[in-house]
């Protein structure tokens, strides 16, 4: 259904609920609409609207933000306590997770005391039976005065039920009695509420358990970490490299090459056909253009968008922001900005948005700066590791070791620069749970599907604009105007200022242009990093004004410009003494 479809509904839900309760999953469920959701809090830090149809009736369906309280402590809970302020619903629609319900039930209480008619969801039922917590459901909707539901997101187990009560909360037969006022009143309400309906059965610990135990003991946690994340690197790197070399390079060669010269082979005028098929300096639109986008980084993106998936999933990625807490104080952040980074990985733009959880503005900059200049987004790397695939992998650790480098170097040069103090970290560490596979291949085709319709069409079109510049002399002016700057500081041929100019519309595009100039790997090396570290693209720059203002932006911007020339012409320094 359509946002104007829901604009039109008549009547509303809002889903609430602590963070990592499963919103985002009832949500997607219910409305059809995607939504990524992960097994870590703070996934959702600004509300969706959908619709759905439940009970033969037309609802719109709000998901706002995880929070712990209407006592607001961050940007996500203020949204969400603005949304329940409001009152601009019908249905209160309440999840809990049934995994940790006394914790939970403190915020359910608080929202009981809006006055407005109420269901709770005890969402993670299969879960919590399967580690021996019983929930007597019927004893705690006489006691709430409302109706409580066991409920399962992934597989809708509970839904027909939530359909039966629907008449009944819209006649406002389900509006909670007064909650007790008092916060230590109603700690002491659910100390008592949770000994008469829920039992927790004695179980002998399994290996789940023992590894969520060694995952986050720094002995044990720290060399876990690195297997883990190394085994991802590769994993990445095997599925890309296997896709491209068994996959795309034969039905290139083989089959749509082949295709294209007969179906165009013939074609006039001749720059047509040199636009479409290649020819010189042309990579060709149809040609060398699908391969790289549809082929060659779409391989790496879909390899990297899967172990991403995959560590979500399982919750490691709370884990290691624990482990990773004591080492982010000392360049200014705490764990959290363990969050932002890793997706940073994918995209900027939803690394950035993912900056909001941090509290302070010092420590979103430090966040913001380690984001864009620690590593390249996924369709860089994944073009990154396809022009160096043909040679050492020495040469493809080099580009992230030096990024990595630099990002960390900047980490320590803001937290000396910047006053402040770091705040300590309060994180809730989800349990160790298999993947599912529909939910992470759900997550896979929402990411996949992103790119395919963003990042395609922007690569295609940066193809034609260099065809364009180099047809009509623009290259050939840039070149010679920049030949001096880009051959001395950086060794890098003077037409690739093409690239560099270019890039700032998609960084995801410019890497993946440099194919066609025939560099060397030493040149790759110091172009790669450059161009991974120089600006922002124009979309991120875009999520940058927004979220900071053109005065922090604006400084952010000269912070990577900085580094980037440092950093390439380091790489540039290295190979003219080493000889890489």
């Amino acid at each position: 259904m359509t946002d104007e479809t829901a604009k039109q509904a008549r009547l509303s839900l809002v889903l609430t609920g602590n963070p990592n309760v499963g919103k985002s999953e009832i949500f997607s469920r219910l409305t059809g609409l995607g939504a990524i959701s992960s097994n870590y809090p703070g996934t959702t830090v600004e509300y969706r609207m959908g619709s759905t149809r439940l009970a033969g009736r037309l609802f719109s369906l709000t998901d706002v933000p995880g929070a712990y309280s209407l006592a607001s402590s961050c940007k996500a809970e203020e949204v969400a306590c603005d949304i329940l302020a409001r009152g601009a619903f019908d249905v209160l629609v309440h999840v809990v997770d049934a995994l940790n319900l006394e914790r939970n039930l403190f915020f359910a209480l608080e929202a009981a005391a809006l006055g407005k008619p109420m269901v709770i969801l005890l969402n993670k039922w299969d879960l919590a039976k399967a580690r021996g917590v019983e929930i007597d459901a019927a004893k705690l909707s006489e006691k709430l005065g409302i109706p409580c539901l066991p409920f399962v997101a992934v597989t809708g187990e509970g839904l027909p039920a939530l359909e039966k009560e629907l008449p009944a909360l819209l006649a406002g037969k389900c509006v909670p009695p007064a909650p007790p006022e008092s916060d230590s009143a109603k700690w002491a309400f659910i100390g008592e509420l949770s000994k008469t309906v829920q039992t927790i059965r004695h179980r002998h610990p399994g290996f789940a358990e023992y590894f969520q135990g060694a995952s986050i003991r720094p002995l044990t946690g720290l060399p876990l970490a690195l297997v883990i994340l190394s085994a991802g690197f590769y994993l990445v790197r095997g599925i890309g490299e296997g896709l491209i070399g068994h996959v795309v390079e034969p039905l290139y060669e083989g089959y749509y090459l082949p295709f294209l010269n007969s179906l165009f082979g013939g074609l006039n005028p001749q720059w047509l056909k040199t636009l479409l098929l290649g020819g010189g300096e042309s990579m060709g639109l149809l040609a060398e253009g699908v391969k790289i986008a549809l082929g060659e980084v779409l391989s790496y993106v879909l390899a990297f968008y899967l172990a991403l998936g995959l560590l979500e999933d399982t919750g490691y990625l709370p884990r290691l922001s624990v482990l990773m807490d004591n080492f982010l104080h000392k360049i200014g952040l705490h764990g959290y900005g363990t969050m932002p980074i890793l997706l940073g990985l994918g995209c900027k733009v939803p690394g950035i948005v993912a900056a909001r959880v941090l509290e302070t503005r010092r420590e979103r900059i430090i966040a913001y700066a380690m984001t864009l200049l620690l590593a390249p987004c996924m369709p860089q790397s994944a073009m990154i590791m396809a022009l160096l695939a043909r040679y050492s992998i020495f040469y493809t650790l080099s580009v992230f070791g030096v990024l990595a480098l630099t990002g960390l170097a900047a980490g320590f040069l803001l937290n000396k620069v910047m006053k402040g103090e770091t705040q300590e970290l309060f994180v809730e560490i989800p349990p160790w749970q298999s993947p599912r596979l529909a939910s992470t291949l759900s997550k896979l085709w929402l990411r996949m599907k992103s790119y395919m319709l963003e990042a395609v069409p922007m690569i295609l079109l940066g193809i034609v604009a260099l065809d364009i510049m180099g047809k009509t002399g623009l290259l050939d002016f840039l070149s010679r105007l920049f030949r001096a700057p880009l051959s001395a500081v950086l060794g890098l041929p003077p037409e690739t200022i093409s690239v560099v100019l270019l890039g700032f519309l998609r960084k995801d595009v410019c890497i993946a242009l440099l194919e066609p100039f025939s560099l060397n790997p030493g040149q790759i090396v110091t172009a790669s990093v450059f161009l991974s570290l120089y600006m922002p693209c124009a979309a991120t720059f875009a999520v940058l004004l927004r979220e900071t203002g053109v005065r922090d932006t604006a400084r952010i911007t000269a912070l990577t410009l900085s580094a980037a020339f440092v950093a390439g012409a380091s790489t540039y320094l290295a190979r003219l003494l080493f000889g890489f």
